[in-house]
């Protein structure tokens, strides 16, 4: 004992023992003292209900009242310290006794933070779904709002818009929990009212652009809110911006009814979301833009003093044409609109036009090309061609734009180094002297860097790189001056407006015609947005790993052999093993029952074959120390460029439902059963009854003993016939049962009496009842009945050794025993034991009812039989039965009852 309170009172966690009675504390641990912040003495003056919240105190008592001896109660409740912090215990307990009174030893466990992160988790998961579905700001907010309440258990959200004409934030949408009640005032009054930046919770949200927590919204005096927290219950209060690029566009306010200390990551979590919420809003801004930019394109296309048109990217057919692009041929608009540029013979070198094709598909667009185009009169003017992919109204068309230039061609020089910008690489290139002086500086280098040619030439290249990365570009430059190429590397540097952009930069070193070594020649391109790309991939895989790991339904991945590559916690738990490693390049076969793996190789080598399949597909498992599972599966193939394919199995429990659907047909089966039963015994039962009048008359009259004796066996077999039908008619009879108080004893011995007759002599009857009456609500001759039927059984089943009858009676529920040492039922017998017309007897000896009726009449009583045998050992019938008044009689009846019962018929 001493070792035991030893583990007590050093136990990390904190323990006490609590009477189950009272719920007084009898003792605690140092643990419990410095966790609660009471002492010891003030603990054992205090009750269970004295931690926790007091609305949890009726709820404490009934799971605690319904708990057995034997029973381990785990759970998790709230706890309240002595400084008022409120904080999530999970709680296990085990009853014990001391001094003969019933209590329970409890080990407590802080889960607060735990579930915090659990709710944390799922309002991520949750507005992560919302603002993938959303298809603008209206629809995203409320959803998104909605998810963060149902998940972090807040009771009312508002979503406030800011109104930029006004300068004010007007109420935009409300989510509440079903629970809060009157909610139609609130909204009422909320959307009339106008809260300017800095007033209230809300406007001081918008004005410091920040999150802020009000822990009791009694104690806020703006606004009203204390009466709004009287009239509705909200306690606390949260409001986050929903900033976009431009500022804070909305503010989100979520309220609780009860009080809550602030939450530093969920302050972050809902400053993240207002931002991703706020890109929503960003969008909708640039699709109105966008709106807003194709008019204006419309008017500035027809207005344009350049030849412009849109053509078909499908078939090359004019779209639309402005009046200076009509004018330049010579052609009207209804000429032109439907048909191509072949058919109207606008092309002087059919070869130009195939290499400017081409040239399209490479780059994407086309600047200002020297090409030759015919007018409608035929003259041959020259033009640069401009071609850029234009998205019109969801149509892919091209836009083309043309210069004469005709009246130009003798500037040759000039169109040459024109054509030269055009073949320029969108890549940034640049010269640069040994010393790092900028010596040229091309397009792609203005667009990526910022400066122009003009405030970048003569510059030192070092106003490029970032403070941090001066010894890389040192050691750069020292490798350059030694002749060395400098493979493609990834780096940092800066633009001219401060902004860090991640570049792949080679250097090539430049000679003159001499060979000597005169600078490097340095091409850099922008990989900023792939390496965000990859980056959004790696939190994808990591979103993508959680929801695998808290996946409910068993997920596999394997290969074309079967060999499992991947499996989540639920997979492993339905094959029997805590660690999903253990799993991993074993195959999927061995999990499987024998009679199972070749069906299950025919699924797989469909599927990989891409055959029809049904789905979902149906197996079962038979894990090591645990009763047979049923499983549907679904499964896919997923193929991915340059490896193997592998399949993506989902298998779902579905053995409930599988014992419900056998439940029922046995339900649908006994009704079928009972309808023959009742059709049998009416048609039977009178020409029966005729045999036996005719038969009784016959016997009268008849003096020859032969005669005599043929009647005799003429009337047995009738009251053979008789005594079928009346089992049958029995399963149709009304399963009311009419219970009354009555000494159970008295209906164990009424039984064993009527089936005295059946006992052999060498079989030996043993009576284990209590001396006691014991009293319990039955319906005695349904129960007699169901007894006789039992030992009858017991008896015809014993020739030898003995049969024993034990009544017990245990906490709330009564036990009666049958047991005999004769010739045992086999496992397969055993199962459809209380199936209709299944019996271990010869034909003439039973018709394989008497079962199927004492289950009937035990479950009527909302009992339950089960049966234990072994061929040759004997068997073992136990029925047990609920006794409410084990304690005390039920009300309305008396305290004691009879013991001698009607004997069933």
């Amino acid at each position: 004992m001493e070792s035991y309170r030893l583990l007590f009172e050093k136990n990390p966690l904190p323990m006490w023992v609590f009477d189950l009675e009272s719920l007084r504390f009898l003792d605690v641990n140092d643990a419990a003292v410095q966790k609660y912040g009471y002492s010891r003495s003030e603990f054992l003056a205090m009750t269970l209900g004295d931690i926790g919240p007091k609305e949890d105190v009726p709820r404490l008592r009934e799971a605690l009242g319904s708990l057995k001896p034997t029973d381990r109660m785990i759970g998790i409740w709230r706890n309240r310290k002595k400084d008022g912090t409120v904080f999530d215990a999970e709680v296990l307990s085990t009853e014990v006794t001391i001094l003969t009174r019933r209590a329970r030893l409890a080990l407590l466990n802080d889960v607060t933070e735990r579930l915090r992160g659990d709710r944390h988790r799922a309002t991520e998961i949750g507005v992560t779904r919302v603002l993938i579905d959303a298809k603008s700001f209206a629809e995203a907010a409320p959803q998104a709002i909605a998810a963060i309440c149902q998940a972090e258990e807040w009771a009312l959200g508002e979503v406030w818009l800011y109104d930029a004409a006004a300068s004010v934030l007007r109420l935009d949408g409300t989510w509440h929990a079903p629970g809060l009640r009157d909610m139609h005032g609130i909204e009422l009054a909320s959307a009339r009212l106008a809260i300017r930046p800095g007033v209230g919770l809300v406007g001081r949200v918008w004005q410091r652009d920040t999150p802020v927590w009000i822990r009791d919204l009694r104690e806020e005096e703006e606004l009203g809110w204390a009466e709004y927290s009287e009239r509705f219950g909200l306690r606390s209060a949260v409001g986050f911006p929903i900033r976009a690029r431009s500022g804070v566009e909305a503010v989100a306010v979520l309220f609780s009814q009860a009080i809550r200390e602030p939450d530093e990551p969920l302050l972050d979590l809902l400053a993240d979301i207002g931002s991703r919420i706020g890109q929503i809003f960003e969008r909708d801004k640039v699709e109105a833009s966008r709106r807003a930019s194709v008019e204006a394109f419309q008017k500035a296309f027809h207005a344009s003093p350049v030849p412009m048109a849109i053509s078909s990217l499908h078939d090359g057919r004019f779209v639309e044409a402005n009046l200076q692009f009509l004018r330049l041929f010579g052609f009207e608009r209804a000429e032109v609109v439907g048909r191509s540029s072949l058919e109207l013979e606008m092309w002087v070198d059919q070869q130009q036009r195939r290499v400017l094709g081409e040239r399209l598909k490479e780059r994407g667009s086309i600047r200002d090309a020297e090409v030759q185009i015919r007018a409608k009169a035929g003259q041959v003017r020259r033009a640069l061609m401009s071609i850029e992919y234009l998205d019109l109204r969801d149509q892919p068309t091209i836009i083309t734009t043309l210069v004469d230039i005709t009246e130009f061609v003798g500037a040759r020089e000039a169109q040459a180094r024109l054509a030269a910008i055009v073949q320029s690489s969108e890549d940034a290139i640049f010269g640069k002297s040994l010393t790092g002086e900028i010596l040229t500086w091309n397009a792609g280098a203005e667009r990526m860097y910022g400066y122009s040619a003009s405030e970048a030439v003569g510059q030192s290249v070092e106003m490029l790189v970032p403070d941090d990365r001066r010894k890389e570009f040192e050691r750069i430059m020292a490798r350059l001056r030694n002749g060395e190429k400098i493979e493609p590397l990834e780096t940092v540097r800066l633009r001219k407006d401060g902004r860090k952009i991640v570049v792949s930069v080679g250097v090539s070193p430049l000679r003159d015609g001499a060979g000597r070594l005169i600078g490097g020649s340095t091409i850099a391109r922008d990989i900023t947005e792939r390496k965000r790309s990859e980056q959004l991939v790696r939190r994808s895989e990591a979103r993508f790993r959680q929801l695998f790991e808290v996946a409910a339904d068993a997920t596999f991945l394997i290969d074309r052999r079967g060999t499992i590559l991947e499996v989540n916690p639920a997979g492993a738990a339905l094959a029997g093993v805590k660690d999903p490693a253990a799993l991993r390049g074993i195959n999927i076969g061995e999990l499987l029952p024998p009679r199972e793996l070749e069906s299950a190789r025919q699924y797989l080598r469909d599927l990989l074959h891409d055959r029809p399949i049904v789905e979902p597909f149906e197996i079962h498992l038979e894990p090591a120390g645990s009763d047979r599972r049923f499983l549907h599966v679904r499964s896919r193939v997923i193929r991915e460029e340059g490896t193997d394919p592998y399949v993506q199995v989902v298998a779902r429990d579905v053995t409930p439902e599988k014992e419900y659907q056998r439940r029922l047909l046995e339900s649908e089966r006994q009704a079928s059963m009972g309808q023959v039963a009742a059709f049998v015994a009416h048609e039977i039962n009178t020409p029966l009854t005729n045999i036996s009048l005719l038969s009784a008359n016959l016997a009268r009259a008849a003096k020859d003993p032969g005669v005599l004796e043929k009647l005799v066996k003429i009337d047995a077999q009738r009251r053979t016939a008789a005594n079928i039908v009346s089992e049958l008619l029995s399963l149709t009879r009304s399963q009311d049962m009419k219970r009354i108080p009555v000494d159970v004893r008295g209906v164990v011995e009424a039984a064993i009496e009527q089936t005295g007759a059946f006992r052999m002599p060498d079989v030996r009857l043993v009576q284990e009842l209590p001396k006691d009456p014991l009293i319990a609500p039955v319906d005695p001759l349904r129960m007699q009945q169901a007894l006789v039927n039992l030992l009858k059984n017991a008896f015809q089943a014993t020739g030898s050794g003995s049969v024993t009858v034990r009544l017990q009676s245990e906490n709330d529920h009564i036990t009666i025993a049958v047991l005999d040492t004769g010739s045992g039922i086999d496992p397969e017998m055993r199962a459809r034991l209380f199936q209709p017309f299944v019996t271990t007897k010869p034909r003439s000896e039973g018709l394989g009812l008497g079962l199927v009726f004492v289950k009937q009449v035990v479950e009527g009583h909302d009992g339950s039989i089960q049966v234990i045998s072994e061929p040759g050992r004997g068997s073992t019938f136990t029925i047990t039965l609920p006794n409410p008044s084990d304690k005390a009689p039920a009300k309305g009846t008396k305290a004691a009852a009879p013991r001698t019962t009607p004997k069933a018929p």
